[in-house]
C-alpha cells in the first residue's frame, strides 16, 4: 500500500472512515456471515440463559450466561470475520490489488477490526436486550456498560488470531480450521459448562485461552469473578493481541504484502503503546469491577461441595427419589439453644479451605431471634482469595451422610426463613439430582439490618431437582468479611 504522509488530515481520516463503512457494509450485506455471527450467541442466550435459567427460577444461570455468552459473540467476528476474509482475499489477489491502491497505512487492517469491534457492538445490544427484558437480569447502566466495552473491545484478540491463522492457511480451509479452535476455545474457557465440574486438567488449561481471561472480567462485572484480577485479565488479553499481530504482520511482510505500508515500525510502535495503555487502564480498575451483587454461581457451586470432603454418589439409570420429607415444615428455629433440626445433620458453617482456599466460617446461638423468639444462628466470616471461586457460609444437609443422603421435597410449597445482618446480597444454595445437577439453584436475598422474611414457592423454582435435594446453604461469595443471622428456616 502507499503512504499517505502527503495526504491532508481531513483526507487522511475521511480514507480511513470510507474504508470502515465499505468493509461493514460488505459484511453486512453477507447473509452467510452476518446472520450466524450475530444470531447464534443470542440464540444460544435465550435457550440456556432464559428458557433453563430464568423461566426455570435460576435467575444466576441467565446472569452468567449473559456474561459469557457476551465473550462467545465477540469471537465470531473476530476470527472469522477477519480470518477466514483474510485467507480468501490473499488467495485471490485482492490483496496485491489493494496494495496498488492509493490507500492510507493499515486502513484494510484498522477497518476489519473496526468491522469486527462493530458486529460485536450489536451483539452486545441485543443480549442486554434479552437480558433486561426476557430473563429479567438486575443490571446496572453501570455494568452494562462496562460489559459493552469488555465484549467490544474484547474482539480485538481474536482479531489478531484471526488475522495469524489467515495468514497461514488457505482460503478453502479457513472456515474449518478457524471452527477447530473457535469451539474448543470456547468450551475450555467455560463459556458453556461451569469450569469446576470440568476435570482438574481441563481447569489448568483454561488460562491459556484468551476467551477464559474476558470471561473472568465479564463475570467479575456483574459480581460473579474476583474483581481484584482485572489487570492481570486485560495485561493478559493485550499481550496476546501484540503477540499474535507481530507474528500476523511478519508472516505477510514474508509474503510480500505490505499492509503497514513503507514504515511499518510507526504502527508496530502505535500497537504497543495501544496496548500498554489498556494495561495501565485496567490496573487503574475501569475495566471490570465490584457489583452490588454477591450471588455467584460457581461459587455457589463450590461452596456446596466444600461444605464436606464425601463426594456424591453417580446413578447411572433410573436413581431412586430421596426419602419423603417429614410432614413438619420446620427445620430450624434454634429456640432450644442448639442448631440441630428436627431431621437430617443440622445447620453447619463451613469455608472452602477443602478446596484449597482460604474463607472461613463460623457459628454461634445469640438471643432475640425473629417476631420475638428467643433465638437465631449468626453466621459470621470472611471470603478470601485463595481458590477460583471463595466462597463461606452455613449449610443443611436433610439427609445424612453430608450430599450422599437425598430428601424428597415434590409436597412441599415454600421455602422460607427471616434473615438479618450487614446489609449485603446473599444467597440460597439448593444442591439436587442425580447426578447432581449443574448449575445448582442460587436465590439471591438481602441480610438488611432488621429482620426479614424472605419466600420462595418451589413451583416457581424448576432449576432445582426437589425430589433428589442433598443440601441447602445460605452463602457469601463477595470477597471481606461478612455477618448475618438465620432464625425460623421452613420448607412447607
Amino acid at each position: 500500500m502507499s503512504t499517505a504522509t502527503a495526504m491532508p488530515a481531513g483526507r487522511l481520516w475521511s480514507a480511513y472512515f470510507r474504508e470502515i463503512r465499505c468493509e461493514f457494509l460488505k459484511s453486512w450485506r453477507t447473509p452467510a456471515f452476518a446472520v450466524p455471527t450475530l444470531f447464534f450467541p443470542v440464540m444460544f442466550y435465550v435457550l440456556f440463559g432464559i428458557f433453563l435459567g430464568s423461566m426455570r427460577g435460576n435467575a444466576d444461570q441467565a446472569l452468567i450466561t449473559f456474561a459469557n455468552f457476551g465473550v462467545f459473540g465477540a469471537m465470531g467476528p473476530g476470527l472469522f470475520g477477519f480470518g477466514v476474509s483474510l485467507a480468501i482475499e490473499r488467495e485471490q489477489g485482492l490483496l496485491t490489488l489493494k496494495q496498488a491502491l492509493p490507500q492510507p497505512p493499515g486502513a484494510y487492517l484498522l477497518a476489519r477490526a473496526c468491522m469486527a469491534m462493530l458486529f460485536v457492538a450489536v451483539i452486545s445490544v441485543l443480549l442486554t436486550v434479552m437480558a433486561v427484558t426476557l430473563g429479567e437480569v438486575p443490571l446496572t447502566f453501570g455494568q452494562m456498560t462496562q460489559l459493552f466495552f469488555i465484549d467490544t473491545l474484547g474482539a480485538l484478540p481474536f482479531c489478531a488470531i484471526g488475522m495469524y491463522m489467515g495468514s497461514l492457511v488457505s482460503g478453502q480451509a479457513s472456515p474449518a480450521i478457524i471452527n477447530f479452535v473457535f469451539l474448543p476455545m470456547a468450551f475450555l474457557s467455560g463459556l458453556f459448562i461451569p469450569l469446576q465440574v470440568m476435570p482438574v486438567m481441563l481447569q489448568k488449561l483454561a488460562p491459556v485461552f484468551p476467551a477464559y481471561h474476558q470471561s473472568q472480567l465479564a463475570l467479575a462485572t456483574v459480581g460473579r469473578g474476583n474483581a481484584d484480577d482485572a489487570g492481570m485479565h486485560v495485561a493478559v488479553l493485550a499481550g496476546v493481541t501484540l503477540l499474535f499481530f507481530l507474528l500476523a504482520v511478519k508472516r505477510m511482510h514474508g509474503s510480500g504484502f505490505r499492509l503497514l505500508g513503507a514504515h511499518p515500525k510507526r504502527a508496530l510502535g502505535t500497537a504497543a503503546v495501544v496496548a500498554a495503555g489498556l494495561v495501565a487502564l485496567s490496573f487503574s480498575g475501569v475495566f471490570g469491577g465490584k457489583s452490588t451483587e454477591s450471588e455467584d454461581a460457581n461459587a455457589a457451586t463450590g461452596a456446596g461441595s466444600a461444605a464436606t470432603d464425601t463426594p456424591a454418589p453417580s446413578v447411572e439409570a433410573g436413581p431412586p427419589a430421596g426419602v419423603p420429607a417429614p410432614p413438619e415444615g420446620l427445620i430450624a428455629n434454634f429456640d432450644a439453644g442448639s442448631a440441630q433440626s428436627p431431621y437430617g445433620i443440622g445447620i453447619q458453617a463451613n469455608g472452602d479451605q477443602f478446596q484449597g482456599g482460604k474463607s472461613t466460617a463460623s457459628q454461634q446461638l445469640v438471643e432475640g431471634g425473629a417476631n420475638g423468639s428467643k433465638g437465631a444462628l449468626e453466621i459470621t466470616g470472611e471470603v478470601r482469595p485463595g481458590t477460583q471461586y471463595p466462597s463461606a457460609g452455613a449449610f443443611f444437609f436433610p439427609e445424612g451422610p453430608p450430599t450422599e443422603g437425598l430428601m424428597d421435597y415434590t409436597k412441599k410449597k415454600t421455602l422460607s426463613f427471616y434473615a438479618r445482618g450487614d446489609g449485603k446480597q446473599y444467597t440460597v444454595l439448593v444442591l439436587s439430582g442425580t447426578p447432581v445437577r449443574m448449575p445448582p439453584l442460587m436465590l439471591g436475598f438481602t441480610a438488611s439490618p432488621e429482620w426479614q422474611k424472605h419466600e420462595f414457592q418451589i413451583e416457581n423454582l424448576g432449576a432445582a431437582d426437589w425430589q433428589r435435594v442433598r443440601l441447602i446453604g445460605w452463602m457469601q461469595t463477595t470477597q471481606g468479611a461478612f455477618q448475618f443471622q438465620l432464625d425460623d428456616i421452613r420448607l412447607e
